[in-house]
This record gives C-alpha cells, structure tokens and sequence, in this order.
C-alpha cells in the first residue's frame, strides 16, 4: 500500500456511501416486500464493502500516520456529512418501521377480541332441542 492509495480509498468510501444513502432513502418509499428485500440486500453488500474498506484505511493509518492533505480533508467531511444523511434516513425508516409494527400489533390484538367475542357468543346461545312430533 503507498501512500497514495488513502485518496483512492476515502473516494471508494464516499462512492460506497452515496450507494448507501440512495439505497437507504428508495427504502422509504418502497410498499413492496420483494423490493424492499432487494434493497435491503444491496445495503448489506454495501456494508460488507465499507468494512473492507475501513480496514484498509486502518493499515493505512498505521503505515502512513500523517495529518490529511487539503483533498483527503474535503473527502473526509463529504464522508461525514454522507454518514450524517444516511444515519438520519435510518432513523426515519426506524419510525416507519415502528409505526407498521405498531398497527400491525393493534390488528392482531382486534383479531384476537374478535375471536374471544365469537367464542364467547357460542356458549350463550340458546340451544333448540330437538323435538319428537
């Protein structure tokens, strides 16, 4: 690794995270199950890339342990400021996602009075009997 190479990994880092950002927001719109799977699988790729990529970027650092060059500084806040977007659209998807499970729960809880109230009317209705004529 030379060092060089941090510019090259801080735009693979930015590009990776711009992917992210873009897969985090479709997220948000998406209704579709299967869509939102894609997406979803998309984003765990993306992370799996991010790690690799963190970890060159620490061997980097320890061969190479010098402040940042003026570019390598613009790169690195774009990356924070990328980060910061992402982490934000996270946490709106979060709400989303708690909002569904929350009416989803509520419907269940109705389903299940529904069906207490259904068990409960059998026992009390009036029994005919059956009459020999």
């Amino acid at each position: 690794m030379t060092e060089s190479d941090l510019k090259l990994l801080l735009e693979k880092q930015q590009s990776l995270l711009e992917k992210l950002l873009d897969f985090s927001q479709r997220q948000l719109a998406e209704n579709d199950s299967v869509g939102l799977d894609d997406l979803l699988s998309h984003k765990d790729k993306c992370f799996k890339e991010l790690q690799e990529i963190d970890s060159m970027l620490q061997i980097w650092h320890q061969q190479y342990n010098r402040p940042l060059h003026t570019e390598e500084k613009k790169l690195d806040r774009l990356i924070q400021e990328l980060m910061e977007k992402i982490l934000l659209s996270e946490k709106e998807f979060e709400k989303i996602v708690g909002r569904e499970k929350n009416a989803v729960s509520l419907q269940i809880t109705q389903l299940g009075h529904q069906m207490q109230y259904r068990k409960e009317s059998e026992h009390q209705r009036p029994q005919i009997k059956n009459m020999k004529t």
